[in-house]
């Protein structure tokens, strides 16, 4: 009896990484992934008159579809409110929440998500007038200050009070283009947020950067990371996959335009898409998932530059989100 029950457990451990989870049948079976994304939040994601989406939290959506449906273009996205991104994903009205969201312990305890790795490192900044710039602590003591409900920053405040000497009259609202307006409106004397967030936002304004100044607070490193769901760890390891591959194609020089150039692959771009591959079945996707996802959206420094750094709009400095080797705190486990 005993070895009988031995074998059982073997077999059962030798066949459980290629029975897909209940997520990714769900997602094949539909040939589409639902995805839970900002409000038209410029650089992360943003919805022009065409209706084309794009920005990181979006490249990161089309990433996971190609690596999974073999096409990037097979995602619906829901813009959601701050409010309602948990209890989203959470009723299964998305499969994958990349909404700019910081990944916490406490949001992984509370609402029983998974992070699946930081995809970008912001820190916490306030965006004020130019005019108070230069007097902050005039300007800004005991001032009515803008922040999100339910955010991470609602905290904040307490946080830069203890260390600046600062009191702040907080306002909430539900989104950030809410507190943008009341700034804007004078409701409210700055904002307080995501310093890549915030940048968005003054991107919007007729002369921003002339009229808005942010301050980044150099304390915050706030993570931002995709979520899902901690019943179904078979879709997060997928996706988790996905967003190490992106890191590991930037560090071997694996881009958009080589990717192709298979004679000329180095070494180690060689070996990482030989791993993407050999964990194709555990993870339950495409032999060619690796190949799949960098055609599609490029590395992670590829993400980067088109969304937030010299090739956009926003023109953000790295800071925070170089690689590791290069002094920034961006890096991925090896496949």
């Amino acid at each position: 009896m005993k070895i009988l029950l031995l074998l059982v457990a073997v077999v059962s451990f030798a066949v459980a990484p290629c029975i897909a989870g209940e997520t990714l049948s769900a997602v094949k079976k539909n040939g589409v992934i639902r995805c839970g994304v900002g409000d038209n939040i410029p650089g992360m994601a943003m919805q022009d008159a065409t209706g084309t989406w794009s920005g990181m939290d979006i490249d990161f959506c089309r990433a996971v579809s190609a690596a999974v449906l073999g096409d990037p273009a097979k995602c619906a996205y829901l813009p959601l409110a701050s409010r309602a991104r948990f209890t989203s994903l959470m009723s299964k009205e998305i499969d994958l929440l990349a909404r700019n969201t910081t990944w916490t312990i406490g949001r992984e305890a509370a609402f029983n998500v998974a992070f699946v790795g930081p995809l970008l490192f912001t820190r916490q900044a306030i965006a004020v007038r130019k005019e108070d710039a230069s007097a902050v602590r005039a300007a800004l003591d005991k001032a009515k200050i803008g922040v999100v409900r339910g955010s991470t920053h609602v905290r904040d405040i307490e946080e830069i009070a203890a260390r600046t000497g600062l009191t702040f009259d907080p306002v909430l609202y539900d989104s950030t283009a809410q507190a943008w307006k009341g700034f804007v409106s004078g409701e409210c004397r700055g904002v307080l947020g995501d310093e890549t967030v915030l940048a968005a936002e003054r991107s919007l304004m007729p002369d921003g950067t002339k009229l808005i100044e942010i301050i980044a607070q150099a304390s915050g490193r706030e993570p931002l990371s995709p979520a899902t769901r901690q019943d179904d760890g078979q879709w997060t390891t997928v996706l988790r996959g996905v967003l190490s591959l992106l890191v590991a194609a930037e560090e071997c020089g694996l881009t958009q335009a080589n990717i192709a150039d298979v004679a000329n692959r180095s070494v180690a771009a060689r070996q990482l898409l030989e791993r993407a591959g050999a964990l194709a079945k555990p993870l339950g996707i495409p032999p060619d998932w690796g190949v799949r996802v960098i055609e599609s959206v490029g590395n992670y420094g590829e993400m980067f530059s088109r969304n937030l750094g010299a090739g956009s709009p926003l023109k953000l400095d790295r800071d925070l989100n170089r690689l590791w080797k290069d002094g920034g705190l961006i890096w991925a486990p090896p496949l």
